[in-house]
């Protein structure tokens, strides 16, 4: 028996806040990821992280033939397979903002995120002068209240179109003020498979954020590193 060793994750998501701290000229204090490396070869000065509930790898690539925006930059750009830190929404967002593994953060559910006393990537950067930008839903968005420059917080009441829809304008808008870094969460894909949508379901679901997708290249200017990643 052969071992296809192109399905063992050589990236994590913990190396995304390395990332992007490098390309903002930041060094995180304490990080279980690190850098990857062929991104710095881009010469990009911001960053736009783009957080997609439950879009797994496999998932990503039977939804590809059918976007526009993300089929034309997993070709363009790096198409990575990463190992998820955690299955639940929470501890896994706070490794991706933060570099640290959920035993480590120790942030695992919403309160424990208002609690906390880890620095995630946004507010590190903010603290650094930073120009930055957080669009997700209510509860999460508040833990930034205060700590940087823009926060929009999205009613969780929404149906998951809307919430997808308002994300969408939301990031739009916040990138007219060229922010240093902005972060954006959007739910319709992981609110359909929960619901029990089938395949035509979840990919009306992505077909709207690959929409918005496309409106954000054509907003971000040619220094913005854009990351989409699953969570």
């Amino acid at each position: 028996m052969t071992t296809d060793k192109s399905r063992f994750p050589v990236f994590s998501q913990l190396d995304i806040a390395p990332t992007i701290a490098s390309v903002l000229g930041l060094e995180l204090p304490e990080k279980d990821g690190q850098e990857i490396k062929a991104v710095a070869d881009w010469g990009c000065k911001k960053a736009a992280l783009i957080i997609v509930d439950s879009l797994g790898y496999d998932l990503l690539n039977h939804l590809l033939p059918h976007t526009t925006n993300m089929n034309l930059l997993s070709q363009d750009g790096l198409f990575l397979l990463a190992r998820a830190v955690s299955n639940r929404t929470t501890p896994a967002i706070a490794s991706i903002l933060s570099g640290l593994l959920p035993e480590h953060h120790q942030i695992l559910d919403k309160a424990g995120a208002k609690d906390s006393k880890i620095l995630s990537l946004p507010e590190i950067a903010a603290s650094e002068g930073k120009v930055c930008a957080v669009i997700m839903e209510q509860n999460g968005a508040e833990v930034y209240q205060g700590l940087i420059q823009k926060v929009y917080g999205i009613k969780d009441s929404l149906p998951p179109h809307e919430f997808d829809q308002e994300a969408c304008r939301l990031t739009c808008q916040a990138l007219l003020d060229r922010p240093d870094l902005l972060v954006s969460y959007f739910i319709g894909i992981d609110k359909n498979v929960h619901l029990g949508s089938d395949f035509n379901g979840i990919r009306e679901a992505a077909l709207l954020i690959d929409r918005c997708i496309g409106q954000i290249i054509a907003l971000a200017d040619e220094e913005t590193l854009l990351v989409i990643s699953g969570d």
